[in-house]
């Protein structure tokens, strides 16, 4: 008589087991992945980076944006703010810049700041005295035009 007496666990207990064990692993990899912050970096270079002489900051055409505020207006001195952001590589504005607008022999443009602030902003009113139609706004810094582009139109 040589009987085992020892507990045997039986097989549901031991998978069931396995199963707890996987899950708690999973849980703590994705409570540790939640808890981590995601950074995201480009290793991409920008053939439309301008860098300056100093090598302090340098223009970035892809970042750099104008947009415009009302999209249409009446012709005969009502005025649309043009406003252009210069910003770096970094996304951050490029101050003490000069920047040009412009849309067409038939606009007005009235420089309001044309010199960028610490924001990298500058801005513009632009009007049409007589001449109505769609309108597209061009800045340009150092020079160079940035790659985006506005749209108005003078009724």
């Amino acid at each position: 008589m040589n009987e085992d007496r020892s507990p045997r666990w039986p097989r549901y207990a031991v998978y069931t087991l396995i199963i707890i064990v996987i899950l708690l692993i999973a849980l703590i990899v994705i409570l540790f992945s939640i808890r981590s912050p995601l950074i995201f970096r480009s290793s991409a270079f920008s053939s439309s980076t301008v860098t300056e002489s100093r090598g302090v900051q340098s223009l970035s055409l892809e970042n750099s944006y104008i947009f415009a505020s009302p999209l249409r207006a009446k012709t005969g001195g009502e005025k649309i703010r043009i406003t252009v952001f210069i910003l770096d590589n970094r996304g951050l504005g490029i101050s003490g810049k000069k920047v040009v607008v412009g849309g067409g022999n038939s606009l007005q443009v009235a420089e309001v700041q044309p010199v960028t602030d610490a924001q990298g902003r500058a801005t513009f009113d632009i009007s049409s005295a007589s001449f109505t139609g769609v309108y597209i706004i061009q800045a340009a810094i150092d020079g160079i035009n940035l790659i985006q582009q506005t749209t108005v139109t003078f009724d």
